[in-house]
């Protein structure tokens, strides 16, 4: 199957504006997380599909039926993560969370599109080699509402051995020090295992190119290290910040990786572009250690797949 990557942004992340609140913070986290949108629409939303037209046929568990799948919706899903993607460093590795395009076999008397691609909800056993999954639950990605569930089971996928499935994790671009580096070594197996992969790279010639032309193809979400500002020569830091500042405006999210036990002079990126909680309509959540980034962004992520994303 073909794959285009132009890519539209999602208008749910305007959605995703973080600001402090009162609830007590999950367990090893120190800062405070809440999402602020339009909070009518998000507990109003039924998932169904807009202009009153007639649901897509479901079987008595809910489950979407394959044969009402057509080749342009998984391609359409396909092009919408093409960007947001970067093959499994563990290939035809399945798991909760990974993504994939899985081929189908064909049943006599039904039609049905030759492959369907989406994120994994469950599969039994937990997790493996395609090969020896039994069953397992996917999630259809819909630009116009919820993803859908569909349900296959072993014999309903069709394995080739010159077409051996690849699993996809989500790419996290970390922009970061070698401090940082060092931070997350040995973290890649924690990364893989719910899906996400970070990307590392100490570059901020790439920051300098974003334009209005070609943000719609970057990556929704970002983790920028403290220190990696700090690191970059001090003439390029103005327009790096005008960057950074942009990417929010472009409804980027942007996470600043800054451990608790920095020196004073490093400066989280909060400060460096002038924001504040309390102060400014939105602020950098602003992870300590790696495992809070993978938390956080998981969570963002989570949120951001599972929701009405519009047209």
């Amino acid at each position: 199957m073909t794959l285009e990557t132009v890519l539209k942004p999602f208008s749910v992340l305007a959605h995703l504006v973080q600001m402090g609140n009162d609830d007590p913070p999950p367990s090893g986290m120190k800062r405070k997380l809440h999402w602020v949108g339009n909070k009518e629409a998000e507990e109003g939303s039924t998932g169904g599909k807009p202009g009153g037209q007639k649901p897509e046929p479901r079987d008595a568990r809910g489950y979407r039926e394959l044969a009402s799948i057509t080749i342009g919706e998984v391609n359409d899903a396909h092009q919408f993560y093409a960007q947001q993607l970067i093959p499994s460093p563990y290939p035809g590795w399945v798991s909760p969370n990974t993504f994939c395009m899985l081929h189908l076999a064909r049943r006599r008397g039904e039609t049905r599109p030759p492959a369907v691609f989406g994120r994994i909800k469950t599969c039994y056993p937990s997790d493996g080699y395609l090969q020896n999954i039994q069953e397992l639950e996917m999630l259809l990605p819909r630009k116009d509402r919820q993803p859908d569930i569909l349900h296959l089971q072993m014999d309903e996928i069709r394995l080739a051995p010159n077409k051996p499935v690849q699993s996809y994790c989500v790419k996290v671009p970390l922009l970061a020090a070698p401090e940082d580096k060092a931070d997350f070594a040995g973290r890649e197996k924690l990364f893989a295992g719910q899906g996400y992969f970070t990307d590392f790279t100490p570059n901020y010639i790439d920051m300098l190119e974003i334009n209005e032309h070609n943000h719609t193809t970057l990556p929704w979400i970002y983790v920028i290290s403290s220190r990696w500002f700090a690191s970059i020569p001090v003439s390029v830091q103005p327009e790096i910040r005008e960057k950074l500042t942009k990417l929010i405006h472009w409804n980027k999210l942007i996470f600043n990786y800054h451990p608790e036990n920095l020196p004073r002079e490093v400066r989280t990126l909060n400060r460096e572009l002038g924001m504040k909680a309390g102060y400014t309509e939105r602020f950098l959540i602003e992870p300590e250690n790696p495992e809070q980034t993978l938390q956080i962004v998981a969570k963002t992520f989570d949120k951001i797949f599972s929701q009405q994303t519009g047209s």
